[in-house]
């Protein structure tokens, strides 16, 4: 947190559908270990799962036009 300063933490894959479970006590320990920083909003990601699936076929897509647009 002190080197980077994120304004926002983003929890994906199965870790963000514990929900307020594992995000509650997650802001709170991390306001905790914080001195003069302030504490970033820690939210589940918004894709949940699908994220990586998504990552994947939009890095085809791009490989695949790149490879038509230099025929």
């Amino acid at each position: 947190m002190t080197l980077l300063d994120p304004r926002t933490v983003i929890v994906g894959g199965g870790l963000a559908g514990a929900g307020a479970t594992l995000l509650d006590p997650l802001r709170a320990a991390v306001a905790e270990r914080l001195t003069f920083q302030h504490a970033p909003s820690i939210v589940p990601a918004a894709l949940g799962d699908a994220a990586g699936c998504l990552g994947a076929g939009l890095l085809a897509w791009d490989l695949l036009s790149a490879e038509v647009a230099s025929r």
